[in-house]
């Protein structure tokens, strides 16, 4: 059965322009004599396309370059890397690898998340078993250029050394 609702602003990838397409938001179309194209049909991207430029026109003003619906598309089924689902380009699209934009955040926001767990366990693992340079004891250190156990050790080690 095909698509009844309209096109939602959370299912593409919108840049300077709309690149990626929902896939049962597009129809076939002969091109040249053959069946080749796949277009957005227009009654499914008209409210999205409308809502995009009333933002663009209250943000910018009337000189802005309206939004448009994608161009066509070859029929190459994309997937998306973080969701799995599936999508068509737009022709000349850049290299788009998620579906939309709530996808693309969300990916970035969890590579974001593991990098940042890693650097913390390094510095963690930097910060390990260091010993105090006045008493000697195990440090439980906040910072990776901590020196003493505590206050009372510094200003100690700091008296020994300038005052002998």
């Amino acid at each position: 059965m095909p698509r009844q609702k309209p096109v939602q602003r959370d299912e593409v990838y919108f840049d300077r322009t709309i690149t990626t397409l929902p896939i049962d938001s597009v129809r076939k179309v002969k091109y040249s004599g053959r069946w080749l194209r796949y277009e957005p049909i227009p009654r499914l991207w008209a409210p999205l396309l409308q809502a995009l430029n009333q933002e663009r026109k209250q943000q910018w003003g009337d000189d802005c370059r309206p939004v448009e619906a994608p161009g066509f598309t070859d029929g190459t089924v994309y997937k998306c890397w973080h969701c799995r689902g599936k999508f068509y380009k737009a022709f000349g699209a850049a290299r788009h690898v998620y579906c939309s934009d709530q996808c693309a955040k969300a990916a970035r926001s969890k590579t974001f998340t593991k990098l940042s767990k890693a650097r913390s366990k390094a510095r963690a693992e930097a910060r390990a078993g260091r010993k105090c340079e006045s008493c000697g004891k195990a440090i439980r250190a906040q910072r990776s250029t901590a020196r003493f156990c505590s206050v009372r050790c510094r200003v100690a080690s700091h008296r020994a050394n300038h005052h002998s």
